[in-house]
């Protein structure tokens, strides 16, 4: 047998292997969890809320999903435990216990996706001063 013969079914081997592999983290990327919308949205100027709610690409467990909430200067604002109701495309809820000032305020979360990748993000939104009325 040839050296040329031995060498073209790896090569195509080689190649299909390479083809595969290039496709199989986007394909991945697709699979990971991500936050679809929030309450209050991104860079939304609100009154102060009194729940943040998260929507995410896929349900996520209670169990191994964060959320914290920090104010102007950074310091933590308290929240409750976070809550999900037993429905399809219901949001993780973290109720708001502690006092907001106007400012600017940054939810942080973070979750996994059912392959156990861990993922996060920030977000930030703004409360407006309380009207004097």
């Amino acid at each position: 047998m040839s050296l040329r013969r031995l060498l073209r079914p790896s090569f195509v081997a080689l190649l299909g292997a390479l083809v595969l592999a290039a496709a199989t983290p986007a394909e991945g990327a697709r699979r990971h969890v991500r936050l679809v919308k929030s309450s209050p949205v991104q860079d939304s100027v609100v009154a102060a809320p009194a729940t943040v709610e998260l929507w995410f690409s896929e349900k996520v467990e209670l169990g191994v999903t964060r959320v914290r909430l920090s104010g102007v200067s950074g310091t933590t604002v308290a929240t409750g435990p976070l809550k999900r109701a037993d429905v399809a495309d219901a949001p993780i809820v973290a109720a708001v216990l502690g006092p907001m000032a106007a400012g600017v305020y940054t939810v942080n979360w973070s979750t996994a996706s059912k392959d156990g990748h861990p993922v996060r993000g920030a977000f930030e939104f703004t409360v407006r001063a309380a009207s004097g009325r």
